[in-house]
């Protein structure tokens, strides 16, 4: 904006000049040759009073600073409307109003006029001829309101309160918006979950909607079919009742068929009797007469008759039940059918047992084939390039105790622990080492150490001790079944319990197993003795043993599944092999998989590096170590849930406590991919408390939170971000 330039002060008149600027015949009328004068018009008197000049009164002294130009009344609407005529006139408008023509008749006072210049020309250099809310607009007509503050003297206490008020209020709301500001971010980003939460609803609903249509048109292909079925049953019972109308009319019609034909024997009989008293009469009568040849054709032709009517009824009956036979005969042979039935329903099921073991023994045949050709070629290459047996047996002539005491000492050990036996011999430390000394019964002492006096060593070596560790998990995890991470029961308990009741309740020799689990754990410093040793004192979560087991098992099925798919028969290519692994570990960088792929084709180290033999890459030797493959894989692991805290903890900042919501905060904010549970399993893994009593979590120290999510089963579930880290 423009320098401010000091307008000119107000122009100075006498309490006439408007009158004199407005109608000089007029004023004339009501002044007299000494001056100013009145007159009473009311009661009639003609006598004009002559008033004192205006300037021999002056009560105040600044009393011309006061005084304003006069303007008529009806002008006064112009005034207000000023600005408003000069941007209707800046847009074309060239309506001409009553209050121009006024203007063109009756000047406006030159301070006015003045303002009102100055006000047109600093909105046209500062281009804000709109109308509307602006800074600009409003610091162009808060620099007029001071030219009027500091030429009002008169007035200037109470413009200057009116503007202190105004530019307060508008102060006081400037301070309202910048604290609503963030409020504003925050409603927008919970709006936007809110939409992501209605969306995944929605989405659930969908697909519910989709099941439910699915169930339906499955419940209407039922009912389709069951009304079919209900037409074909209402076929056959139309088609039966035919058939039995039809047995029905052939039992009337054999019926009266047996009527007839007793009728007509009884009638034959009655025939022969009366021709037998009739011949015997005759005979009596005429002993030589001739019978009536006419009577005899007679008899002859009915006799036919009557023979060829039986015998049709003969052949019907032969024919209707020529191939019935009796019911009881019937009802033995239904029970043997079902006898025979039941029979070959047993030995089909027998049958697909049977082959169902058959495919099972030739699969366990292919792999005892499979390991047989491997155990042969890890022979092989052991008779290559294996060093000979040392003899073992020597040692025995120099030490003291003789051959007996080294078969003690060397008894189950590998090479390696026998050297170290050796080692330990010459030091003079063997003969201390057959007890371990107790830690005492003190509060620091976990329970299932806390004793008094000596413990006996059981020399376990690395293998015996990895078979401990396995048979525990083993039957921990037996122990626990499908229970919750919440539910499950603390390791140190459950151990305690177990060799109890393997050991038959000898509390010494339990004890003797959790010194000897401890001193192994010491001893070999590396997994599974870490991660097994770290759940028993309660400083690492159970549930990264679970983790890294189902991690290892999910990788093997994927390169079995590809395995299977290609039939590559356990040779993955090395470019399929690569794609399980980015598809297994999505979140993994191409550096990361290409580390894993080099130990992998050091540790194969085959003599054809664009094929992999997968299975070796899982296998433990006889100490019960992994190869590099899977170690590397432990580390890159370890690795990641190290940055992922790390991360969770720059979120934090520097502060001591954190509270639940933070932390929350804070995790999703690293991990944006993260699901609900895993969400809710680390904030109940970080505040020690089960999910469901979250709400009522207090503030924790952030050193004690960040320590539980480093040894809990806390993974990134999104893709790192490489810009995070910086």
């Amino acid at each position: 904006m423009s320098a401010k330039a000091r307008l000119p002060p107000i122009t100075s008149r006498s309490p006439t000049a408007g009158i004199q600027s407005g109608n000089t015949t007029s004023f004339q009328k009501y002044q007299g040759v000494a001056g100013p004068h009145y007159q009473l018009t009311l009661t009639g008197d003609p006598t004009k009073h002559c008033l004192p000049a205006p300037k021999s009164l002056k009560p105040y002294v600044d009393i011309k600073a006061g005084t304003m130009d006069t303007w008529p009344a009806y002008a006064t609407a112009q005034a207000t409307t000023t600005v408003n005529s000069y941007n209707q006139r800046q847009h074309g408008t060239n309506a001409v109003d009553n209050s121009d023509q006024h203007q063109s008749i009756i000047p406006k006072p030159k301070f006015l006029e003045q303002l009102e210049s100055f006000l047109k020309k600093e909105l046209r250099n500062l281009d804000c001829s709109q109308t509307g809310p602006s800074e600009l607009r409003l610091q162009a007509f808060r620099e007029v309101f001071e030219y009027l503050i500091q030429d009002f003297k008169t007035y200037r206490p109470l413009l200057s309160a009116i503007k202190n008020e105004y530019e307060m209020m508008l102060s006081h709301q400037r301070q309202q918006i910048r604290e609503l500001q963030p409020l504003k971010s925050m409603l927008v980003t919970v709006s936007e979950q809110c939409d992501q939460k209605v969306m995944a609803l929605r989405g659930e609903e969908r697909q519910e909607m989709a099941e439910l249509k699915q169930e339906n048109r499955q419940l209407q292909d039922t009912i389709s079919t069951m009304k079919q079925e209900h037409v074909a049953l209402q076929e056959q019972i139309e088609k039966l009742q035919e058939e039995v109308a039809a047995e029905y009319r052939k039992y009337r019609d054999e019926c009266d068929a047996r009527k007839l034909l007793v009728s007509d024997i009884n009638d034959l009989k009655y025939q022969q009797e009366d021709n037998q008293k009739n011949q015997a009469g005759a005979q009596e009568a005429v002993v030589e007469s001739k019978e009536d040849p006419i009577k005899l054709k007679i008899a002859l032709k009915r006799a036919r008759e009557d023979m060829t009517a039986v015998t049709v009824q003969l052949n019907e009956m032969i024919a209707n039940y020529g191939d019935v036979i009796p019911r009881r005969d019937f009802e033995s042979l239904t029970k043997e059918h079902e006898v025979v039935k039941n029979e070959l329903s047993q030995l089909q099921t027998d049958n697909k047992q049977l082959m169902t073991e058959h495919d099972t023994l030739l699969q366990v045949h292919n792999q005892v084939i499979q390991q047989r050709d491997q155990f042969y070629t890890e022979l092989e290459t052991l008779k290559r390039s294996a060093t000979p047996r040392p003899d073992w047996g020597r040692c025995g002539e120099v030490i003291s105790g003789g051959e007996e005491k080294w078969q003690e000492l060397s008894k189950d050990k590998t090479s390696d622990e026998r050297v170290e036996v050796l080692l330990q011999i010459i030091s003079g430390v063997a003969a201390a080492e057959d007890f371990y000394e107790g830690w005492g019964t003190g509060d620091d002492v976990p329970k299932y150490l806390q004793h008094e006096g000596m413990v006996k060593r059981l020399k376990w070596n690395r293998s015996q001790a990895v078979a401990v560790i396995k048979e525990l998990w083993e039957e921990k995890m037996k122990a626990d079944g499908e229970s919750e991470a919440e539910t499950r029961q603390v390791m140190a308990d459950f151990v305690t319990q177990y060799l109890t009741q393997k050991l038959n309740n000898d509390p010494t020799a339990v004890l003797e197993y959790f010194y000897n689990l401890q001193d192994a754990c010491e001893t070999y410093d590396d997994n599974p003795f870490d991660l097994f040793y770290g759940v028993l004192t309660g400083e690492i979560d159970e549930e990264r043993y679970y983790q890294e087991m189902d991690l290892f098992s999910k990788l093997r099925e994927s390169l079995q599944k590809a395995d299977e798919e290609m039939a590559t028969e356990g040779l993955l290519p090395r470019d399929l092999f690569e794609k399980v692994l980015k598809d297994n570990f999505p979140i993994k960088d191409d550096d990361v998989i290409q580390e894993l792929m080099d130990t992998a084709l050091t540790e194969l180290n085959s003599d054809d590096p664009t094929t992999m033999k997968y299975q070796d890459l899982f296998l433990e030797d006889e100490e019960g170590k992994n190869g590099p493959f899977l170690a590397m894989l432990r580390r890159q692991e370890h690795e990641e849930r190290t940055i992922y805290v790390e991360q969770i903890k720059k979120e934090l900042g520097e502060k001591e406590e954190v509270p639940l919501k933070e932390l929350r905060i804070a995790i999703a904010v690293v991990d944006a991919e993260i699901d609900k549970v895993s969400l809710l399993s680390y904030l109940s893994r970080a505040f020690n408390l089960h999910k469901d009593l979250l709400n009522d979590a207090e503030p924790q120290p952030i050193d004690v939170i960040l320590k539980r999510l480093s040894t809990g089963a806390v993974r990134r579930i999104g893709k790192l971000n490489t810009s995070d880290m910086m």
